[in-house]
């Protein structure tokens, strides 16, 4: 009777494991991080894609191998997309800005950053410029005094 009850628990185990693995097919741990910390959580990371797709109006699938709504299916440690290395460069970017401009304006609330993909974006793929016709018909050129 003992072991049908320890057999018993192991199933329910085994079964609740699968279902919440196919409720949340996101690894626990990632195995290919460049550019935000290897520690990074699941928690973590979690709205800082879903930031991507908001900030962009983009799916999983612009930066990961992988279509459609089954997550268990994506390889997300691939780097076979030529975006997954543009966001990279441009989460460098970003982090770069930030701290150069947190001075210039009026101040980001508490914890956020000043710029963000949605700064230039505007949750288009591309980021958004002024519309032609307007604005300055030349780029300015600044000379930089190097101190």
């Amino acid at each position: 009777m003992r072991r049908l009850a320890v057999l018993a628990v192991a199933g329910l185990a085994l079964a609740a494991s699968t279902t919440l693995r196919a409720q949340n097919p996101i690894p626990e741990k990632f195995t290919n991080l460049q550019v935000l910390p290897k520690t990074t959580t699941r928690a973590e990371i979690l709205p800082v894609m879903k930031g991507f797709a908001l900030n962009l109006g983009i799916r999983c699938e612009h930066c990961h191998v992988g279509e459609g709504n089954d997550l268990s299916k994506f390889d997300f440690a691939s780097d076979t997309k030529p975006a997954k290395a543009v966001a990279r460069q441009m989460m460098k970017m970003v982090a770069a800005l930030n701290p150069q401009v947190a001075g210039i304006g009026e101040p980001a609330p508490a914890g956020a950053p000043k710029i963000t993909c949605f700064t230039c974006h505007r949750g288009a793929v591309k980021p958004l410029t002024a519309p032609g016709g307007g604005g300055l018909k030349t780029t300015p050129r600044l000379v930089l005094s190097k101190r």
